[in-house]
């Protein structure tokens, strides 16, 4: 028999034990049920960028200057960025003036209906390169047709901002807000769309602009978990991740990438009826979902009805167009068979706002941090110097053959320069880009050279005259109006070949380009032209064609009268003749192609 002392002892022991067994049970059932906590974000409420300013301080700051923030905005003084003061802009003879009324902004232009009326101005869309402007007429937002140039602090028509050629509808891109705009400029747009009346009854978002949300999903359950007592500590026990909110870094590659593709990927339901249910409850996926569970990204195949898609890729399926970036990352080996993301490059947190990517990222980096063995001995690889723009990944694999918003842009597809396929495609490759002046043998020749025989000309191709001119100047007249803005920006630029300055030959090229059907090739003509000449005769890229066609006299008139030193250089595949002019034969060869110029007519 124990003493009652030490049977007491003995209790407060075996006690102690089973409480703290039965607290480790507890612990463990706690873990446990933490590990396996996978809420449905779909069902979470939203809360809006500045609850998560409290907690995430230097993110939300960075957030609240960028770009995505600004892309909506309502329309204030601090928002507005064009020109209010009574300002008129005139294009296919209707006349639009812009003014404002204390902290109120107006446009007088066409409505929808055709007619001529005064517009306020209720919401923003863009803040960096360019400002489109929303009215509001009943439950329906439009977009307006004409636009700021925040760079060259100019009014246009937005017929200039996309690739298509002359049209003469004014009001051709007067677009409706809640179908359009809203899905990618905002978080969580819903059209409200009723499908018996088909008016807009119940449009919202839950913000205006591209927050937090719109990549991380839903924050209120977030909020309330992270507030809760000893969560936050049982989860960092229990898993490296936070159920509550979607975290890209942490995500595997499908789901990471899906996040930036939901909108930096052009889509369709994937089932093409769904776009009604859509329309009239709003987009459906929510960040850290399957993507592929609601759309399919735009490719060459895509259709709806009679209308193809295919004009916005080149024929082997490289997107054209910015806006297509997943598209061009699914297309590329380092992602399909590495483990390359968005994220890889761009950081939205902390990177500089132009492109959300550091420094570093906008040079080889981007790609030596997983190809260690070429950035160990560079030259022997890409067969320049280490320090010249041909040893630079991007000029060779990410050229810049993407259109979007009057700039030439970087592919995210990842590929090697095809001479060859430049001629059989019409799809410019990075070797003529930085020598534009070479032809597409002597990029091949080379090509092969280092290589192997993969990159040679076809026998057809090689059998082309086209094959030893200019490639650059080729492109410039081909039916391909992509390919003609790419040249463009190539033949304008310093490329590898020196200063832009110096490459005075490209001057009767690009004074002919000024005659382009598509305004966004005249646009990019005009730029490199300047670039080339340096000379500066006022062409407006949207103005008449009489005016237009006065100014590239003035261009021409100029080039017989300069003198051409004999110290000036081209390479033998450009087409001049001993006064720097093009041949008549050639010119007509040229504008016979632009006749047969394909029908690309892409708006949005």
């Amino acid at each position: 028999m124990f003493s009652k002392s030490t049977t007491l002892k003995l209790s407060i022991v075996l006690g102690c034990g089973v409480a703290a067994a039965l607290a480790w049970f507890v612990w463990r059932q706690q873990v446990a049920a933490m590990r396996a906590y996978a809420p449905d974000l779909s069902q979470v409420d939203y809360v809006g960028s500045e609850s998560c300013r409290a907690c995430h301080q230097e993110e939300s700051e960075h957030w609240s200057q960028s770009h995505h923030h600004k892309m909506t905005q309502v329309a204030t003084p601090a928002s507005v960025v064009g020109d209010f003061n009574d300002a008129t802009y005139t294009y296919n003879g209707v006349t639009s003036r812009m003014f404002r009324r204390g902290d109120e902004f107006f446009m007088e232009t066409l409505d929808p209906s055709g007619r001529l009326a005064v517009a306020k101005i209720v919401r923003t869309v863009g803040s960096r390169r360019f400002q489109q402007y929303v009215t509001q007429v009943g439950t329906t937002f439009y977009r307006l047709p004409i636009a700021w140039n925040i760079e060259k602090k100019y009014w246009f028509n937005l017929q200039g901002l996309f690739l298509h050629p002359d049209l003469p509808d004014f009001g051709r891109h007067t677009s409706v807000w809640n179908n359009n705009c809203i899905f990618c400029h905002n978080v969580k747009g819903n059209p409200g769309l009723d499908l018996k009346t088909g008016q807009f009854t119940g449009t919202k978002v839950e913000e205006l602009g591209i927050g937090c949300e719109a990549c991380h999903g839903p924050g209120k359950l977030h909020i309330e978990k992270n507030q809760a007592l000893g969560w936050t500590w049982l989860r960092r026990v229990a898993r490296a991740d936070d159920p509550t909110i979607v975290n890209q870094a942490k995500a595997e590659k499908r789901a990471n990438t899906q996040v930036c593709g939901h909108c930096h990927g052009q889509r369709l339901p994937v089932e093409l009826d769904n776009i009604r249910q859509i329309m009239a409850k709003g987009d459906p996926y929510t960040p850290g979902e399957d993507l592929a569970k609601y759309y399919r990204p735009l490719d060459i195949t895509a259709k709806v009805g009679d209308y193809s898609f295919a004009p916005r890729f080149y024929p082997d399926g490289t997107p054209r167009l910015t806006a297509y970036e997943y598209q061009g990352l699914l297309m590329s080996k380092c992602h399909t068979e590495g483990n390359m993301t968005c994220i890889s490059c761009h950081d939205v947190h902390k990177g500089r706002q132009q492109s959300l990517m550091h420094d570093e990222m906008r040079g080889n980096k981007s790609c030596t941090q997983c190809h260690a063995a070429i950035a160990a001995n560079l030259e022997a690889h890409t067969h320049h110097p280490a320090d010249s723009s041909g040893s630079a990944c991007y000029e060779c694999h990410r050229p810049r053959i993407s259109f979007g918003l009057l700039t030439a842009k970087r592919t995210h597809r990842i590929l090697n320069p095809e001479p060859d396929k430049s001629l059989s495609t019409e799809m410019p490759n990075g070797c003529n880009m930085c020598h534009p002046g070479e032809s597409a043998e002597w990029a091949a020749r080379y090509m092969t050279q280092w290589y192997g025989p993969r990159y040679a000309l076809s026998k057809t191709n090689a059998a082309r005259p086209e094959a030893r001119r200019s490639e650059m100047v080729r492109a410039l007249f081909s039916k391909d109006p992509s390919a003609r803005i790419t040249a463009a920006w190539a033949l304008g630029t310093s490329g590898a070949d020196g200063r832009a300055r110096d490459r005075k030959w490209a001057i009767p090229f690009l004074i002919e380009a000024l005659r382009d059907t598509y305004p966004a090739v005249r646009y990019f003509a005009y730029d490199a032209l300047r670039s080339v000449s340096g000379e500066d005769f006022g062409f407006f890229y949207l103005a008449d064609e009489r005016d237009r066609e006065a100014v590239i006299g003035r261009y021409a008139a100029w080039w017989r009268a300069v003198p051409k030193p004999a110290d000036w250089l081209r390479p033998a595949s450009v087409p001049l003749d001993a006064n720097w002019q093009v041949p008549p034969a050639q010119m007509a060869a040229f504008r016979a192609e632009l006749a047969k110029s394909a029908a690309i007519d892409i708006g949005e």
